[in-house]
């Protein structure tokens, strides 16, 4: 007899199916989101899928990115996220790109040689392309070429009161301007204004007298003379022309001595410095070139130059002030014929230098009836270009003398044995 079949019991549960295997992605993102204290933690490498049993399909792994690649359940291998294949692409291009200007840049080192010329235009051509401006500490080195003897007027101005004078009190006001600057509107007046050894020259507030000593040197005026109001100023620039006079006393003896001629270094000397007001004069006759460094100068002191300058019969005006000013608001007869920028020392200013031409002569009526070596000359300018012209000597006398006037000591000292001496032979003369 058979035994009956058992009925299942409630208890009894069929056992579950097994668990699948976790992907790898998950056990990548599961310590990834776990954070300490001492800051983010660091994600775990990923781990290839393990294959099913009796399975012979590979796996393929990609290297770690930021965004986790997604996993394709159909297929048994992962596929990497376009967010991790574009950062692959633009670090493989910024590789490429480095190692390209690394191979330019050598290429272009390699290449840097000064190209062969076949004639002398072009081997000039090619030092123009290869040369590079020097550059010191106070910018760029000028290329403006300055005559040897401008040089050494500088030189000893700078040795003896400094390239802004003193303690540089007004130097701006003054306008002490740089060598190329000045020497590159001595330039211009020579090309537009026919500047030359028979021009005249006036420095309206000369200061220091570099633009007289300047123009005096080259293209060696006729008569350099500069007027200045403020006396230690003009004694400065007293200072100044003595030792450049004495300079040139040297360069006669030596060139008598040497008998070679001129080799462009020698001295001139037909420079004045007056200590006045340029508003006692009523003409800026014998002069053709009327210079002013005019940036302090006030507006009364416009108007009262203008009506010296269009009744003179000066041809050419200089100055720091555009056409707005001297010939819409002073009314200065002239018209523009060339500007350029200009550097002083001491500061970083930087001025606009103007040159005019006159555009109507003066009325006979209101013109200067004084002469001077059959010139019309005002009778502030006549003894001063007098001096000029009777040669060194004349000049560096007057220079000298009134040098020692007001720089030298008022009163010689007297000893007692001195007073003893002079008391006895009063006595003896009685």
């Amino acid at each position: 007899m058979s035994s009956p079949r058992r009925r299942p019991r409630k208890t009894d549960v069929a056992a579950p199916p097994p668990a699948a295997a976790k992907s790898p992605v998950k056990r990548a993102k599961s310590p990834a989101k776990k954070k300490t204290e001492d800051g983010p933690s660091r994600k775990a490498p990923r781990t290839p899928p393990k294959p099913s049993k009796g399975s012979t399909t590979t796996t393929t792994t990609t290297t770690t990115a930021a965004v986790p690649p997604a996993v394709d359940k159909n297929a048994r291998f992962v596929t990497p996220s376009i967010s991790s294949v574009v950062a692959e692409e633009k670090k493989s291009s910024k590789k490429q790109v480095a190692a390209k200007s690394k191979v330019r840049r050598s290429l272009d080192m390699g290449d840097e040689r000064p190209p062969e010329a076949s004639s002398d235009d072009d081997q000039k051509q090619a030092a123009d392309n290869t040369r590079k401006r020097s550059k010191s500490p106070f910018g760029n080195k000028s290329t403006i070429k300055v005559p040897t003897n401008v040089k050494r007027v500088y030189e000893i101005i700078n040795k003896h009161t400094g390239s802004i004078g003193g303690n540089g009190h007004g130097g701006a006001i003054y306008g002490e301007l740089t060598v190329g600057s000045m020497q590159k509107m001595t330039n211009l007046m020579i090309e537009y204004t026919d500047l030359s050894k028979e021009s005249r020259f006036i420095d309206v507030g000369c200061g220091l007298g570099k633009p007289n000593l300047h123009v005096a040197q080259y293209p060696g005026v006729e008569f350099s003379y500069g007027i200045e109001m403020e006396h230690v100023r003009w004694m400065l620039g007293m200072a100044n022309l003595d030792q450049v006079l004495k300079a040139a006393q040297k360069d006669i003896a030596f060139e008598e001595a040497k008998k070679d001629g001129d080799d462009g270094s020698k001295i001139e000397h037909r420079c004045f410095f007056a200590h006045g007001d340029i508003t006692e004069a009523s003409f800026f006759d014998p002069f053709t070139h009327v210079y002013m460094f005019d940036i302090g100068f006030p507006p009364r002191l416009f108007h009262q130059l203008a009506e010296m300058f269009n009744n003179s019969q000066s041809e050419y005006l200089i100055c720091y002030h555009g056409p707005k000013l001297m010939i819409d608001r002073y009314e200065f007869n002239v018209e523009l014929l060339v500007q350029t920028p200009t550097s002083m020392h001491g500061s970083a200013e930087g001025h606009q230098g103007y040159i005019y031409r006159r555009t109507k002569k003066a009325n006979k009526r209101n013109s200067c009836s004084t002469s001077q070596f059959e010139t019309p000359c005002d009778p502030l300018f006549a003894k001063a270009w007098e001096v000029c012209r009777e040669g060194l000597d004349a000049v560096s006398k007057h220079t000298s003398d009134e040098v020692e006037k007001h720089m030298g000591s008022k009163s010689k000292r007297v000893t007692r044995s001195a007073s003893k001496r002079l008391s006895s032979e009063e006595k003896k003369e009685e």
